[in-house]
């Protein structure tokens, strides 16, 4: 079998492994749609991918499919895997990993083990996700009213009838603490009368008991009488009147020392809050002066102002965080001469629409080119010999360009395979070919530049096609060939769907 056929049965079974798994992950891949489909419905799907994880009790059953507008809301297309059962009481949700992390569907299961959505069915609950912009925009007002919180209590108790009225208050306060103090030290002297009351009214019942003896004896007999009558009647009502009587005569008994006890509580209490309401009212002429944190807080808005822009800050390191992108590719080219392979990968990290900077690994066959020439004297003298040696290195070589787009056209510069180049790209039909030309390697002895001409065609979404001439310039030596090839690239969510699709072993 020639070279050119095993070159293109090579070729052709590359091309089919590269087919089944471009299809296989991207939104043409029919090979992968296994499970039965679900829909869900929410009020916003910002940040949500196709091909996003679907995941129940946090762990994947399956894939959001497609996105759709229907009406005003975002419909969901869900692809679960077969034997998962699902509940038709489940709630879905829209969650995201961490802070920053990429967003999935999470689907809470039921109670209703009994009854299972069936396919093509739809879950009916769902929890509305938080949106991060949302959360600024109510900081925002809650900072607004905070300013305007400390500006009503600045503009109350900044003005003169504000400080009138505080002033009131605080007079007000103070003439009821003093109130309240001469009325405890007119209880205690009423308190000592009353005590003083009930001593005497002992003794006159002392004397009254002495000179009526006989009749309190039939009266003790007559309550004793009773007292057996109510004994046998009813023994539980005499254990609870003696017990009363026992508690009754305990509370008497102590109620003097605690009521002297409360006494002095009270005093003590009122000239503690006196003293409070002292310290209150030089706290408040403090504040009104603009000393301490909350002066300031009341009479300076630096801290508004520092909230709002800490908000503002956060807000535009998010949107930055969304708009990188990141792309990686794979192709390879044969070349005519020397009939060998040459293999390119690519990552482009692209900030903006208009600039991406790009970074690559070249493995050449033939590497760079050098000349050696060695000139000897021999015998006869005066004759020379002249050796040239000519030889291929460095085959491994980086690359490294930044590049500006301006509408389908684009300039780029820096290293490219290891030397100093620059380059130029334009778009045509619709931006699924790129037709350019790169120029690098300016100072190669006795010969022009490095020239590349070329052209790359998207048959899908992540397989294209390239071909051209490589070192134009130099029509010596054999450089100039020409070069066909294909290759596979991959943007940010294909990027999360291969990774998602690899198994992690603990």
């Amino acid at each position: 079998m020639s070279r050119e056929a095993r070159v293109g049965i090579f070729v052709l079974l590359g091309l089919i492994v590269l087919t089944f798994f471009t299809f296989r992950v991207s939104k043409w891949g029919l090979i992968a749609e296994k499970g039965y489909r679900l829909t869900v419905d929410f009020d916003t799907a910002a940040g949500l991918e196709p091909k996003s994880d679907v995941k129940m009790a946090g762990v994947p059953i399956g894939k959001v499919e497609e996105i759709q507008l229907v009406g005003n809301r975002a419909r969901l297309v869900l692809r679960v895997r077969q034997g998962i059962r699902i509940p038709i009481d489940s709630v879905g949700s829209i969650q995201t990993q961490g802070l920053l992390g990429e967003k999935y569907v999470e689907i809470l299961p039921g109670k209703d083990a009994q009854r299972n959505l069936p396919a093509g069915g739809q879950v009916a609950n769902t929890l509305n996700p938080t949106n991060l912009d949302e959360i600024v925009r109510k900081l925002s007002a809650i900072g607004d009213d905070v300013k305007k919180f400390t500006e009503t209590l600045s503009a109350t108790f900044g003005s003169p009838e504000g400080k009138k009225a505080l002033g009131e208050i605080l007079r007000n306060v103070q003439a009821t603490t003093a109130s309240l103090r001469n009325v405890v030290q007119g209880n205690e002297q009423r308190f000592e009368r009353i005590v003083a009351n009930f001593d005497r009214l002992s003794a006159d019942l002392s004397d009254i008991s002495a000179s009526n003896k006989q009749d309190l004896r039939a009266t003790i007999a007559n309550l004793r009488a009773l007292s057996d009558t109510l004994k046998s009647e009813a023994p539980g009502l005499v254990s609870k009147l003696e017990e009363m009587s026992e508690r009754v005569s305990g509370v008497v008994g102590d109620n003097r020392e605690n009521l002297k006890e409360s006494i002095r509580n009270i005093k003590t209490a009122s000239a503690r809050l006196d003293n409070t309401l002292d310290a209150a009212g030089k706290v408040m002429a403090r504040i009104d002066r603009g000393e301490g944190t909350l002066g300031k807080l009341v009479t300076d808005n630096a801290a508004y102002t520092s909230l709002t822009d800490t908000l503002e800050g956060i807000n535009r390191y998010v949107r930055k965080g969304e708009q990188l992108k990141t792309f990686i590719d794979y192709h390879l080219e044969w070349q005519e001469r020397p009939s060998e392979f040459k293999h390119f990968v690519n990552l482009r990290l692209q900030p903006t629409a208009d600039k991406y900077y790009t970074i690559g690994v070249v493995d050449d066959p033939r590497g760079r080119f050098s000349s050696t020439t060695t000139t000897l004297t021999t015998t006869p003298p005066g004759s020379t010999t002249t050796t040239t040696e000519e030889k291929f290195e460095n085959k491994l070589m980086i690359s490294a360009l930044i590049a500006r787009k301006f509408s389908g056209l684009t300039v780029k510069g820096g290293v490219i395979e290891s030397t100093g180049g620059l380059g130029l790209d334009y778009e045509l039909l619709k931006n699924r070919l790129t037709v350019g030309a790169d120029a690098w390697d300016f100072s190669r002895r006795d010969l022009p530049p490095h020239l590349k001409l070329y052209g790359n065609y998207d048959i899908v979404k992540n397989l294209f096609v390239t071909g051209g001439v490589d070192d134009v310039l130099a029509s010596e030596r054999n450089l100039r060939t020409l070069f066909l090839g294909f290759g596979i690239k991959f943007a940010d969510e294909d990027i999360k769907t291969v990774l998602g699709a690899v198994p992690i072993k603990p």
